[in-house]
């Protein structure tokens, strides 16, 4: 399976796409850190809830901070999402938060990661899986007279190459509230947002890095990945007019039902 590559202009990006998205408690919390959103979350969590267990966990330890930069009730480790979660881990958090697997998720099936992320919440925990709906990705002009051709090309064929590895089935995203109920969850909230027009040039330029990272990647095997190079020169030129890339964000918030009525254990965790 393919994975994000684990360079420095890579974990730039990932905490550039964190910035964009932004208790005596005896909680415990898991966060997958696959495409790092879940990693602002988990910061933030440790700072509301001092009292609570906070893990972190991705694929390798490449792009973690250092432990001593980290609040004192975080730990972080590895997890790889498609295979068994381990006994240890099983049932043990109230909460888990899953960001921007939309790249991972293999041949449009959520269920393989749903399930595991099933296997790690204790029954009436709480599921929130935050992603992107790249399906609907779309290229927006200032105006008119702006060109935006470069831009649309590179996001054209980067869907192309996707298509020829049969992973552009995106439509589960839209869909990922169905997939919940249909494991029995019941959904609290799942909410689509458009990027904003004043955080549409940051959230371009994340794009941009991501596909410099695919260019370097096509570029390594023969060194001919020129006609990307010259088409992603273009972009960035474009981009330099105005010209962004954007898709809507997704958040969806569930909980995993046990005996007591979902809904009244809410209410009491709000009171």
């Amino acid at each position: 399976m393919e994975r994000v590559s684990r360079d420095r202009v890579d974990q730039f990006r990932l905490y550039l796409g964190i910035s964009i998205w932004l208790s005596s408690s005896p909680l415990k919390f898991a966060f997958d850190e696959d495409e790092a959103t879940s990693r602002a979350w988990l910061v933030d969590a440790a700072r509301e809830y001092p009292g609570a267990q906070l893990d972190g966990f991705d694929l390798s330890t490449a792009q973690f901070p250092h432990q001593a930069w980290l609040p004192k009730n975080i730990t972080l480790g590895t997890m790889d999402l498609f295979s068994p979660i381990p006994e240890s881990l099983r049932g043990r958090y109230d909460v888990v938060h899953v960001g921007l697997l939309v790249l991972v998720v293999q041949k449009g099936d959520p269920l393989p990661v749903l399930d595991n992320l099933l296997a790690l919440l204790m029954p009436g925990g709480y599921l929130q899986w935050d992603d992107a709906d790249y399906g609907g990705s779309y290229v927006q002009t200032p105006h008119p007279s702006v060109p935006c051709a470069a831009v649309q090309e590179l996001r054209d064929k980067a869907h192309a190459l996707l298509d020829a590895k049969k992973r552009t089935d995106f439509s589960w995203v839209r869909e990922l509230e169905d997939t919940f109920q249909y494991r029995g969850l019941t959904v609290l909230d799942n909410t689509f947002r458009p990027i904003k027009d004043d955080i549409a040039t940051p959230w371009t330029l994340n794009h941009l890095l991501a596909v410099y990272e695919l260019i370097n990647v096509l570029d390594q095997p023969k060194g001919n990945a020129n006609d990307w190079w010259e088409l992603y020169e273009k972009a960035v030129a474009e981009t330099e007019q105005g010209v962004t890339m954007r898709m809507a964000m997704m958040k969806i918030w569930s909980f995993k039902s046990f005996q007591t009525n979902p809904i009244s254990l809410l209410m009491s965790a709000l009171r």
